[in-house]
């Protein structure tokens, strides 16, 4: 995968529009996942890595803070966005990492990380109807878009740490009702960053 793929497939994935903030993005996560892995670990992750982002992992490799949390809230401080933009905006950034370092890869990243790491890194599951395979004319949410073959009652759940898992997606602060720092962007906002949704494809 070349480093333009990559970075398309984060600015699709999240939203963004802004090619400097996607880049500062995609740089700042794969830095911190570096910290936490040895270099060892880190060639055997950056051979199937585009040579700017490989560069930039190996240029941070040691020892570092390994915890979840932290990271979502660099993030989010480094972006000026909310805490929940962070943590989806990371969490596209790992899942373009792990499908672009394949089997052999994600299984380096899963020894030196911790276990909570883990399912961030797994590719993004799509489901494609076998060719010559004819479908009734009904059309349904489920098939009405490439990549949503199943019913939304069948999808998987979010990762362990998505704010899909939790009751109140936005946290404490709510989207439309932020109480977060006047100059914090959001969708509400009208801030640039991204005119759709995080969730679309």
């Amino acid at each position: 995968m070349t480093y333009e793929i990559f970075l398309m497939r984060v600015m699709h994935r999240t939203g963004l529009e802004d090619r400097a903030l996607a880049e500062e993005l995609t740089h700042y996560v794969v830095q911190q996942v570096a910290h936490c892995m040895p270099g060892a670990g880190i060639e055997a992750v950056t051979e199937a890595l585009p040579p700017t982002i490989a560069d930039s992992m190996q240029d941070h490799a040691g020892t570092g803070v390994c915890d979840l949390d932290t990271l979502y809230n660099g993030v989010s401080e480094r972006l000026d966005v909310d805490l929940s933009f962070g943590l989806e905006f990371t969490q596209v950034v790992c899942q373009v990492l792990g499908e672009t370092v394949g089997p052999a890869g994600r299984q380096s990243l899963r020894t030196w990380l911790p276990e909570t790491w883990h399912p961030l890194f797994e590719p993004r599951q799509t489901t494609t109807s076998p060719l010559g395979r004819r479908r009734d004319d009904r059309r349904t949410l489920s098939s009405a878009q490439p990549g949503s073959a199943r019913p939304l009652s069948e999808a998987q759940p979010g990762h362990r740490n998505s704010i899909a898992l939790t009751e109140q997606p936005q946290f404490s602060t709510k989207i439309s009702t932020s109480h977060g720092k006047a100059s914090r962007r959001t969708l509400a906002g009208g801030r640039p960053g991204s005119s759709r949704s995080i969730s679309g494809n």
